[in-house]
């Protein structure tokens, strides 16, 4: 009876225990049924499945692509192009200021999504973003200085008011008060070109200690005693020198003027000062033409130096170029005819999106593109006439 007993139990609970594990087995294909690729599925993918999406894009205030008002509204040729694709792709844009290695280090943090500025594939670029289909063909142009007599009248009162060239001054002006009153006090009682009340005799002291110092030496004052012709003939020593000084310091300011280059294409640049902006659409240039160049973070700083005479030329888009040069009328500043290259230039991408959401915003870039009409001088930037079909 035992035996009988225990044998219907245990095949009771084998049976309660195939029944519970089948039902597992089924609950567990079902789940698997329903998302299979619910743990192979970015978020990004999920939010490009599942509608709307919030794009976080960088921009910089780089004229006349992007723009920034009083009331932090972007808008400019290349933010209203990003804007509007992602508007045909269901998406809303989160615009973010940022400088040039702002920017980069914020795509390695994957702290943005998108970059809405032109960018032209270089190592760096690929290396951090996906660029999308070309938008348009940008013109790194050279821009350079011309003088004119204006500007060497320029060149030569800031030479002579250079601050090493003020310390001598002060030196000069010093020694001729000190040597005119030693002269006077020395000479007052027995030399005749030093007599009268101390106004005048003060006076001739200053009249024959710039004679002295100048090397003029007219001879009307002269000292006639021993101690008086000792320090008159110490101080024309140190009137050779102090000129010798002041001479030298005027010189070496214009030398150094004029040892710029003068640029006149893309053959001098190896011998220039160049400047570019700091990741800028002139760095592929430079960098594949082994150019020598100190990057600015803004433009209107590379203009500046080229102004001031500490570079030679400045390479960027003509585009920006021009707008800036019309903004602060400058008119000494020349763009060379010839552009140095053309390049085009897209938006970019972060890498680590999904691949659905970056084949969404290509596709309908080129889809906006195709009815886009030109909105720049074509001498500036020109629209692709044969926009890249999306893979």
């Amino acid at each position: 009876m035992n035996s009988r007993a225990d044998a219907a139990a245990t095949g009771a609970l084998s049976e309660r225990h195939l029944s519970t594990t089948e039902e597992g087995v089924r609950s567990e294909n079902e789940s698997q049924t329903q998302s299979p690729a619910s743990t192979n599925q970015s978020p990004d993918a999920a939010s490009a499945e599942s509608g709307p999406c919030t794009l976080r894009t960088a921009v910089a205030n780089i004229p006349p692509y992007a723009t920034v008002d009083a009331a932090d509204h972007w808008s400019g040729e290349a933010v209203e192009l990003f804007r509007a694709v992602a508007q045909d792709m269901g998406c809303e844009v989160e615009f973010i200021g940022m400088s040039p290695s702002e920017i980069l280090r914020a795509l390695e943090r994957d702290e943005i999504d998108a970059v809405a500025l032109p960018f032209s594939a270089t190592p760096l670029s690929a290396s951090l973003m996906t660029l999308t289909p070309s938008f348009a063909t940008s013109r790194v142009v050279i821009a350079v200085f011309r003088d004119n007599f204006g500007g060497d009248l320029t060149v030569l009162y800031q030479s002579l008011t250079t601050p090493r060239q003020l310390r001598v001054y002060i030196a000069m002006a010093a020694l001729v008060i000190l040597f005119a009153l030693l002269i006077w006090a020395l000479e007052k009682a027995k030399n005749q070109h030093f007599r009268g009340k101390r106004r005048e005799g003060i006076g001739s002291g200053l009249w024959w200690s710039i004679t002295t110092l100048s090397t003029v030496g007219y001879g009307d004052k002269v000292p006639v005693s021993g101690v008086g012709r000792f320090f008159a003939g110490t101080w024309m020593i140190l009137s050779l020198i102090l000129v010798a000084i002041f001479t030298a310091t005027v010189t070496s300011s214009i030398t150094a003027h004029d040892a710029s280059v003068e640029v006149n294409g893309p053959h001098d640049l190896p011998r220039a000062r160049v400047g570019i902006v700091e990741n800028g659409l002139a760095s592929a240039y430079v960098n594949d033409h082994f150019l020598p160049h100190v990057s600015y973070p803004h433009l209107s700083l590379a203009v500046e130096q080229l102004r001031v005479g500490n570079l030679d030329a400045v390479l960027a888009d003509q585009h920006s170029l021009e707008r800036l040069l019309s903004e602060i009328h400058e008119d000494r500043i020349k763009l060379l005819e010839n552009p140095v290259s053309k390049s085009p230039v897209s938006f970019g991408l972060r890498r680590t999106l999904s691949r659905d959401l970056i084949r969404r915003f290509d596709a309908a870039l080129v889809a906006r593109l195709e009815h886009r009409a030109p909105s720049t001088p074509a001498a500036a930037i020109e629209p692709l006439k044969n926009p890249p079909q999306t893979p």
